[in-house]
């Protein structure tokens, strides 16, 4: 009997001592790293099967690419590719290309003169008109040319 009142007793205390213990909290002063776009996730489209783009640095030009491929029936394909480069106030036009297709596909690929310790970001806007509707559709990439 003696132990079960002194295990009570013992039970009471702690939660009394837990229950009275004060508790502070502090805002957080870190900060989340600016949000990027993850080209693994890919946002479904009625007419768009997938857009795939890549930007990479060589001997002081940008390489730039692009595949829009459009789902079965696309009759033709438009799109604005745009590559810019960061800067103080926000992002400038380096270059821009326009291209089209009569097919389910569209392929680009371009070139332009770079600056080492620039972010640059390669855009597309694309039209894909598919049994008469026309979808709208825009994406980017961005790299460091470090």
């Amino acid at each position: 009997m003696r132990i079960t009142k002194r295990a009570a007793l013992l039970l009471v205390g702690i939660l009394l001592l837990a229950h009275s213990t004060p508790v502070y909290a502090q805002e957080s002063t870190d900060t989340l790293p600016p949000f990027t776009i993850n080209t693994d996730v890919s946002p479904q489209w009625t007419n768009i099967n997938d857009i795939q783009l890549d930007l990479y640095f060589e001997n002081g030009e940008a390489g730039c690419s692009g595949i829009i491929t459009g789902a079965s029936g696309t009759s033709s394909i438009t799109a604005t590719f745009k590559l810019e480069r960061k800067n103080s106030s926000g992002w400038s036009l380096e270059k821009s290309w326009e291209k089209s297709s009569d097919d389910e596909s569209l392929s680009f690929y371009g070139t332009e003169d770079v600056s080492r310790g620039y972010t640059y970001r390669l855009t597309v806007i694309t039209d894909v008109t598919r049994n008469g509707v026309i979808e709208t559709a825009s994406t980017w990439v961005e790299d460091t040319y470090s």
